[in-house]
């Protein structure tokens, strides 16, 4: 069993690799920061706590307090409330109080009526409702209290949390832009091996110049070498093939002509009848051999066409007539009926850009193949169809089987069950020919069970 092809696209691949590492590159570092901003916001409020304690401490004193406590309670704690008093989201967020043996004697707004802490200096963490306090506390030996200075952990927690945003935020914003422009970027790169693509598609036996580019990249210099050497190749191993059948099939003829000449005068001289069925034999030998031949020169005079590339504007419907009126005498000899259909007909002339000479040989080889394959007294309808641009010859004869239909289009093949004379090479012209001016054409069944060739452009 053979393995299946798998195909893959390198701009996908490529774009969701290099997308991919970079994001990752990007947010490993963004979370490396993000924790180490995390400490450092920690330090830092430690720092501001521990600072704030002692300015409060150099602020404030036992005597002070004592000869200002009315208005000390009324600045901490009754301005709270005064719509007029300029204060910041997180005012009440942060808290302090001053604790000495006989309890609480100053405190913030936003700081409980009781201690809040258990009076060990330093930092801790404290529970106060539904929120948990980083608490420092410092001790004065002058005053022999305890400065005790509160913060909310939500404000650390958001203050982290605001600065991940905003590295975050725009990272999330460019993703997209970042995965275009590497989209953009690639296509341009990749975009030399599509125009490469395409002008090989474009190639065929008449035109395998070697490709050229005024820039081309490095990366594929080797692979423009290497079709260039497998053009040279095709046209050089193209050119003997033609070559061959051409000089083979003249350097024939007149052997063959000369042949038959003298088999035919053997038959007329010859006196012992018991020879007559052999010399018959030979001369349809030599008649096939003929058919050969002219099979073979009509091919190579197809691909000498396609070299000339003389195409010019045929007026189809008068070419199909004139297959019709050309090979009804053959039909006639078989007491056959070859009809001719004219679909749609308009006042415009079908035409089809193409040689005059290939359209007729192509035509007349399918039209003699339905003649020699359909029984005596049958019909053979070769119908025009001037809006779609369809030409159908359908037949009465045992037709071609749906596996095979494809594979009588090669030059020599024949069919298992193929009757009568050939060289099976009447569908591979058909075929050549077709290629050359660019029509569609398949095999069909036909109404009556023969063959339909269809013919579309």
């Amino acid at each position: 069993m053979k393995n299946k092809t798998k195909h893959y696209s390198i701009r996908r691949y490529l774009t969701f690799h290099i997308v991919a590492w970079a994001l990752t590159m990007t947010i490993i570092p963004a979370a490396w920061v993000y924790y180490d901003t995390a400490e450092e916001v920690e330090e830092l409020f430690d720092a501001s706590l521990a600072q704030s304690a002692r300015v409060l401490h150099g602020m404030i004193s036992r005597d002070s307090i004592e000869k200002n406590r009315d208005s000390l309670t009324e600045a901490l704690l009754n301005k709270e409330n005064d719509p007029h008093s300029i204060q910041h989201n997180y005012e009440k967020k942060v808290s302090f109080q001053v604790i000495n043996e006989t309890g609480l004697i100053l405190r913030s707004a936003s700081a409980p009526n009781h201690p809040e802490s258990n009076l060990t200096q330093g930092y801790t963490y404290i529970d106060v409702g539904q929120y948990q306090w980083r608490i420092f506390t410092l001790y004065s030996k002058e005053d022999d209290w305890h400065l005790v200075v509160g913060e909310r952990m939500d404000i650390r927690d958001e203050l982290i949390h605001h600065i991940a945003l905003d590295h975050a935020i725009p990272l999330f914003l460019l993703t997209p832009f970042f995965v275009l422009m590497v989209s953009l970027v690639i296509r341009k790169g990749l975009k030399p091996l599509e125009v490469i693509a395409s002008d090989v598609q474009e190639k065929n036996y008449s035109s395998l110049e070697k490709l050229s580019y005024q820039t081309e990249p490095e990366e594929v210099t080797g692979l423009i070498s290497a079709v260039n050497t497998l053009f040279d190749h095709l046209s050089e191993q193209y050119e003997r093939e033609r070559r061959f059948s051409s000089d083979a099939a003249h350097e024939l003829r007149t052997p063959l002509a000369a042949l038959m000449i003298h088999t035919e005068n053997i038959l007329e001289d010859n006196q012992d009848t018991a020879l007559d069925a052999s010399i018959i034999n030979i001369k349809k030998s030599i008649n096939r051999l003929s058919h050969l031949v002219a099979q073979l020169l009509s091919l190579s005079r197809a691909d000498i066409q396609l070299i000339a590339d003389d195409f010019t504007d045929i007026n189809i419907t008068k070419t199909v007539a004139q297959v019709v009126s050309d090979f009804k005498h053959l039909a006639q000899q078989k007491e056959q009926s070859l009809l001719y259909v004219l679909s749609n007909p308009n006042d415009e002339t079908l035409s089809i850009k193409g040689n005059q000479a290939l359209i007729y040989n192509m035509l007349s080889n399918v039209v003699t193949n339905a003649i020699k394959y359909s029984p005596e007294q049958s019909s053979i309808t070769i119908t025009l169809d001037c809006v779609n641009k369809k030409i159908t010859v359908a037949d009465s004869g045992p037709g071609i089987a749906a596996a095979l239909r494809e594979r009588v289009k090669d030059r020599f093949y024949r069919t298992p069950d193929a009757s009568g004379e050939g060289s099976g090479l009447g569908l591979a012209i058909v075929n050549r020919i077709a290629s050359i001016h660019q029509i569609d054409w398949q095999l069909n069944e036909a109404s009556t069970g023969g063959l339909a060739v269809e013919f579309s452009w």
